[in-house]
Order: structure tokens, then C-alpha cells, then sequence
């Protein structure tokens, strides 16, 4: 099993290095990034669970730090394959400070025992205060679906891949940018997963020329669990 995983994360970083490190210009729009988190959730009662995540980001083929994410979110069960969620994100970028609202609803379907489909709409407003007293506030709404396929390789095992594209209202174009995302989950333990992926990111929000990102994500998350009142 070690030795699967070792080829697996091998493999994703073989792709990361050779696709290039460059920040994004008119001459040049490619770049290489590298999302890196941890979080924190907790099981609460009346089927919801909350969660806390900070992600640090590099660009400019991992060689500049970015900025910092800090996001709280609460979904809720509603049966067996429907959830609704919320989430606020306060993102600590090098150009200013960015704060999202989401909400959104997920439904998710196991079929053929090891197979598990899902679809998620997440409406989205983002509004951006830069640093420079000069920039006004930029405030902008989004709406994002996503379709994720994965697979159960084993007891500890998941492979998964998705398709998301995000829409920004009155953007230059009706898909602002897309994440193609394939990845594996690998269950430490009871309560501990690691989550490695990579992201083919197209992105046409520039008025001027398109920009393709290559992203390269890693999380570990720890969950709690509140025990029930008797």
C-alpha cells in the first residue's frame, strides 16, 4: 500500500515539474501553483458538520508566496444524498484582503458499491479591498457546478476526478475559468486523511489574453466527533 502511494504522489509531482514555472503575463500566461491546507472538522449533532481550513498558496512556479486562506463552513444533511452547506473564506492575499459568502447544495449517489457520483451548485459573492487606497472595492458574484466521479480502490484508498466550471456574473466571458481536477484521498486513520491533487485550470477572466494555471493541491484533515447528549 505504501508503495502505491509513493507512486501515486511520484506521479503528480512529475507533472508539476515539468510543465513549467512562470508567473502569468501577456507573453508568457502559463504558471504553476501550489495550494497547500489543513483542516480541522467536527461531526455535530442533527447531522451537520463544521469545519476549519487554512491553506497557504505559492505561484510563480512555487517559488512566491501568494497569500493565505481562512474559511469556516457548516453543511447539513438534509437525507441520504442531499447536503446544504455555507461557508465564509477571509483570504489574506499580497495584493489586499478578499472576503466569499457561499452557499450551495450537493447531491451524491453510490452506485455499484465502489463507484460515487456527485453534483454541486455553489452560489458565490467575492468582494476584494486591495491595499492601495487608489483601487476601489471590486465585488463580484459567481455561481460554480461541479461533477465528481470516484472510486474506492480499497478500505483506505480513493481515487477521484471532477469537472467545475465557474460562471462570474457580467465576467468577459460566460465561464470565467474551469477546475479539471483528478486526485487520491488515503485514510490515515479513523479520523486523519491526506488528499493529493492536481488542477488544469483555464482561466479567460483577463480582458486582454487567457491564462492556464497547473496546481498542485495538498490537504490533511483531522475530524472530531461531539459525542451525543443522552
Amino acid at each position: 500500500m505504501k508503495w502505491k502511494i509513493i507512486k501515486l504522489s511520484a506521479l503528480v509531482c512529475m507533472i508539476q515539474f515539468n510543465i513549467g514555472f512562470a508567473q502569468t503575463s501577456l507573453k508568457d500566461p502559463t504558471d504553476t501553483e501550489g495550494w497547500y491546507s489543513t483542516s480541522l472538522k467536527v461531526n455535530l449533532p442533527k447531522k451537520c458538520e463544521g469545519s476549519f481550513t487554512y491553506e497557504s498558496r505559492f505561484y510563480n512556479g512555487l517559488k512566491t508566496y501568494y497569500g493565505s486562506n481562512l474559511s469556516l463552513e457548516l453543511t447539513k444533511r438534509l437525507s441520504k444524498k442531499v447536503e446544504m452547506m455555507g461557508e465564509y473564506r477571509m483570504a489574506l492575499f499580497n495584493y489586499g484582503i478578499t472576503h466569499r459568502y457561499t452557499i450551495g447544495i450537493e447531491y451524491a449517489k453510490q452506485w455499484r458499491k465502489k463507484w460515487n457520483s456527485g453534483f454541486r451548485l455553489l452560489i458565490q459573492n467575492r468582494v476584494q479591498d486591495s491595499y492601495e487606497s487608489s483601487v476601489s472595492e471590486d465585488n463580484a458574484m459567481f455561481w460554480r457546478t461541479r461533477f465528481q466521479l470516484k472510486y474506492e480502490i480499497n478500505n483506505y484508498l480513493d481515487a477521484y476526478a471532477s469537472v467545475e466550471p465557474i460562471m462570474k456574473i457580467d465576467g468577459n466571458s460566460f465561464v470565467d475559468n474551469w477546475r479539471n481536477t483528478i486526485g487520491i484521498k488515503y485514510k490515515l486513520n479513523k479520523n486523519t486523511k491526506l488528499d493529493l491533487s492536481y488542477i488544469y485550470r483555464p482561466d479567460y477572466g483577463k480582458k486582454t489574453y487567457n491564462r492556464t494555471f497547473h496546481i498542485i493541491g495538498f490537504n490533511a484533515s483531522y475530524t472530531l466527533k461531539v459525542k451525543k447528549k443522552k
